[in-house]
């Protein structure tokens, strides 16, 4: 036992393992001091997250204030939103201040929210928080508003989803401008190779000439003769008993049983007699023998081409024409024929063979023209395009740039738009919609929306323009049409937003030559009238400013400084009316954001 004070005096004055009981305590408080720093950016996220949410919920719920929405409906509403765009089940929220004024139009809203910690809980503090408030009051502006959506291919999948959910939400906050003495209406101009004018079509671009009836088509003349022999030879040598053919005739020749390369095909008689005759410019084909049996029949015109009939046709010799409907002899069907003969009532077509088509069916088929001129336009137009071939595109109710007098927003009726001759028929689904404060019309637009075709930026453009001018209300309903650009108290604001390069402008309604998409073999061999698409662009923005229409621009998911982004920034009204949206949830917050800028309902804290 006497060794036993000796032994606590030594251990009291052992400082062995001191050091590394001080590092553990130090060690809590360094982790807890740098963990702090991801607890309070946690906690200024949600908070940005809550006030965002506040925002749209009291600029949404002004308007209710004076429809008999009570205090409870309204933290209800607005507390179910803070929570859902938080999105996190860890944080409590809870909106528990409401203040309404219906008089002044003064919503205020206010609240709190919780979060458990991650790090600073190792010193003792295991839950953070924050105080959330916005104010509404009703503003005094009336508002005529454009918004010009990009649905081209490239926006297909989750992009067109997003942006339907950041239009739809710009919609409601816009709309709720619509109570007292404020209006707010807005148009939408879904764009991609063109613009869909739908059943405002033939009043923008004019009327498109109507078809001719066709009503008979004959190529032959005589009775069928039949054939007992035909030679493997060149010229082939026709066997037929008392034919009546003469020389320079031209005969259908059809069914053989042998040499069968000149079934289906027409010649000229040559070396003609009683019972033989000789086609001229046919072939002997080494795998070919001789036949005996098949038939011919003496045809009407030249190279067996079909004589049509359809009163009063007005066409002329030379002239192009595309036949759609005829049954029976269907080869007629979708092609371009050339018009070698006329008289009032019929025209021949060259190039058509009609022998092998089948039996016509009496009045059936359309006779379309395939040209276009200031005033009118065909079904179909006759273009040559840049790889050198003539082909025909179909009209569509698309509208694209005027080809005269472009810079300007004189009414249609004035100088027509372009129409649009695409290939395919690649004229977006969506059609435009004029001015409204009417959501159904607006969110129905809008879930509509598809994502298909190339972009041709500058006609967006060029149609938020048109859908804000009084030169064009005559076109739409009465209550739907803009009022005069020096209207007192009224904002007229063009909403352009695009996902990517500007690549598509027209020549006579065709893609040109410059536009940077699609095939040589479905462009124009000619530039566009208006120059390359920037610089149409350009000048459209430039007449925006001179209208002054404020202009907010968005581009979605588009690289820094190119060529998009930059015309962007050109046409936007001022430099902090460029939006850059990096990704989905960014488009929505620029949406977010521009609705509160051009809202007559503006958040005052």
């Amino acid at each position: 036992m006497r060794h036993v004070p000796a032994l606590i005096n030594r251990f009291a004055n052992d400082e062995r393992g001191v050091f590394a009981v001080l590092f553990g305590v130090m060690a809590i408080v360094l982790v807890a001091l740098g963990g702090a720093t991801v607890d309070y950016v946690t906690l200024e996220q949600t908070r940005a997250r809550a006030q965002s949410a506040l925002d749209a919920t009291v600029l949404a719920l002004q308007p209710e204030i004076n429809r008999g929405i009570t205090n409870e409906e309204i933290r209800a509403r607005a507390e179910a939103l803070v929570i859902e765009r938080i999105g996190d089940t860890r944080v409590q929220a809870n909106v528990d201040t409401i203040t309404t004024d219906p008089q002044t139009g003064r919503l205020f809203l206010g609240g709190r929210f919780t979060m458990p910690t991650m790090f600073v809980s190792l010193v003792g503090v295991t839950e953070l928080g924050a105080s959330f408030s916005s104010e509404a009051m009703k503003g005094s502006l009336n508002m005529e508003i454009a918004l010009a959506l990009d649905v081209t291919g490239s926006m297909a999948g989750n992009r067109i989803k997003v942006l339907k959910e950041a239009s739809t939400e710009l919609v409601d906050v816009i709309l709720a401008n619509n109570s007292g003495d404020t209006t707010a209406k807005i148009a939408i101009v879904p764009y991609s190779q063109a613009v869909n004018a739908g059943t405002y079509a033939q009043a923008i671009r004019g009327p498109i000439v109507a078809p001719k009836n066709l009503t008979g088509v004959t190529w032959s003349t005589g009775s069928t003769k039949s054939i007992t022999g035909a030679t493997n030879t060149s010229p082939v040598k026709i066997s037929s008993s008392y034919h009546g053919f003469k020389n320079n005739d031209w005969v259908y020749i059809s069914g053989l049983n042998g040499v069968s390369h000149v079934n289906n095909q027409a010649f000229q008689v040559q070396s003609a007699s009683t019972h033989s005759y000789e086609l001229r410019g046919s072939t002997s084909n080494w795998w070919s023998s001789d036949a005996t049996s098949g038939s011919a029949i003496k045809c009407q015109n030249a190279g067996c081409n079909p004589t049509l009939t359809s009163a009063r046709h007005g066409f002329s010799t030379g002239d192009y024409i595309v036949i759609t409907d005829v049954r029976g002899m269907t080869n007629l069907n979708n092609r371009l024929h050339q018009i070698t003969a006329t008289t009032r009532d019929t025209m021949v077509i060259g190039g058509m063979p009609a022998g092998g088509g089948g039996n016509y069916q009496a009045n059936t088929g359309r006779i379309y023209c395939t040209w276009q001129n200031a005033t009118e336009g065909c079904e179909y137009y006759r273009f040559q395009t840049q790889a050198g071939s003539w082909v025909a595109s179909r009209v569509t109710t698309c509208v694209t740039e005027r080809s005269a007098n472009p810079f300007n927003d004189q009414p249609p009726y004035v100088t027509y738009a372009g129409r649009n001759y695409p290939p395919a028929g690649d004229c977006p689904s969506s059609v435009i919609v004029p001015l409204t404060d009417q959501r159904a019309t607006l969110t129905t637009a809008i879930s509509n929306l598809p994502a298909t075709g190339t972009t041709s930026g500058s006609l967006g453009i060029l149609w938020a323009w048109y859908m804000l001018s009084p030169n064009f209300g005559y076109i739409w309903p009465e209550m739907r049409r803009p009022e005069p650009y020096d209207t007192p108290d009224l904002l007229k604001a063009a909403i352009i937003m695009t996902d990517g390069d500007f690549n598509t402008v027209h020549y006579d309604g065709v893609l040109s030559r410059d536009s940077n998409i699609g095939s040589s073999s479905g462009r124009h061999r000619n530039n566009a009238h208006n120059g390359p698409p920037y610089e149409q662009a350009k000048r459209y923005c430039d007449e925006l400013r001179k209208a002054r229409i404020t202009v907010y621009t968005v581009g979605f998911e588009i690289g820094t400084g190119s060529a998009a982004e930059e015309i962007m920034m050109y046409c936007a009204s001022d430099p902090a009316n460029y939006y850059s949206a990096a990704n989905g949830e960014a488009l929505k917050d620029s949406f977010r954001q521009i609705a509160r800028n051009i809202s007559a309902l503006r958040l005052t804290m």
